[in-house]
């Protein structure tokens, strides 16, 4: 059953790059991923503006033009990705850690705290795309698995 959902995509038009962040049940949600994840990266925009396209999408600039989100309504075949997540057992996080040669200052997802975790599932919108990433302390994207 075809539903509405909102998508994040963030866009650098000088370098003709477009990335999909996540998708969300009401507009209102994409948006607060977004800041969410600016929480995340420790970003702190003070010119901030909202404009709607002719075709109705929501775009947030924040300070260069260049760069900028873009809140799409498109309507998808089955349903958005679930936000919970299975968090892996002590021997799964320790086995995971060695097998990936994480540092002290590398994380799993399973090992941050949780205020982080959770703007993690806010800004990303997916139980388990989260777990596909190394994080700093801070529940900062390092690189994926």
């Amino acid at each position: 059953m075809p539903q509405n959902v909102y998508t994040n995509y963030w866009i650098n038009r000088r370098d003709n790059v477009v990335k999909e962040h996540g998708s969300y049940a009401t507009e209102e949600a994409a948006r607060k991923a977004i800041k969410s994840w600016w929480e995340l990266q420790k970003d702190n925009y003070k010119n901030v503006e909202d404009r709607r396209t002719n075709s109705g999408a929501l775009e947030i600039t924040y300070g260069d033009d260049n760069y900028y989100y873009r809140i799409v309504q498109r309507e998808i075949d089955g349903r958005l990705p679930s936000l919970k997540v299975k968090l892996r057992s002590p021997g799964e996080i320790e086995s995971l850690r060695k097998k990936l040669q994480l540092d002290e200052e590398l994380f799993l997802f399973d090992e941050l705290a949780e205020p982080y975790r959770d703007r993690l599932l806010e800004a990303m919108g997916d139980g388990k795309k989260v777990q596909e990433y190394i994080y700093d302390e801070y529940g900062r994207l390092v690189r994926p698995i």
